[in-house]
């Protein structure tokens, strides 16, 4: 018999089928039979992640990280926020061309670290693109401006 679990982070609901630990697609962990029974509503639900640390299929170096007893997964950097920087690095030599571009990579790539689903780090480096994408475009209309 399945029961439903409503993870507290995100609110999706899961099939959990057996004793044990899951990971939600957010990340939180969490244990059953804690979950609460009850009989699926119409709507489907997903499968999560179920953790067998006694299995020896659990790879300790994937994308679940042990610590402390607890699975964690681990987290990666924002490629968009490695982008607007070298973008934003590469618009000052070359007149403030790319710096339009890095400027709106840079708001994204912050955009998809503040959101949990993606579990990225990388806010300074997309905050350092951003500064310098801007201070190119002030840099290359203030260039332009002072030609007319």
């Amino acid at each position: 018999m399945a029961y439903i679990y409503t993870c507290q982070e995100c609110g999706r609901q899961y099939s959990v089928y057996q004793d044990g630990e899951y990971v939600c697609d957010c990340g939180c962990l969490f244990e059953y039979p804690v979950a609460t029974a009850g009989a699926n509503a119409g709507y489907a639900t997903a499968a999560p992640v179920f953790i067998d640390s006694s299995s020896r299929g659990v790879k300790r170096d994937s994308y679940i990280a042990h610590r402390g007893g607890r699975a964690l997964l681990k987290k990666k950097q924002c490629p968009l926020a490695t982008v607007s920087l070298i973008m934003a690095v590469l618009s000052i030599p070359l007149f403030g061309v790319l710096a339009l571009p890095a400027l709106i990579f840079g708001v994204a790539a912050r955009i998809m670290i503040a959101d949990r689903r993606f579990r990225y780090y990388g806010d300074g480096t997309a905050v350092a693109g951003i500064v310098i994408a801007t201070f190119a475009i002030a840099g290359w209309a203030v260039w332009v401006f002072r030609l007319f």
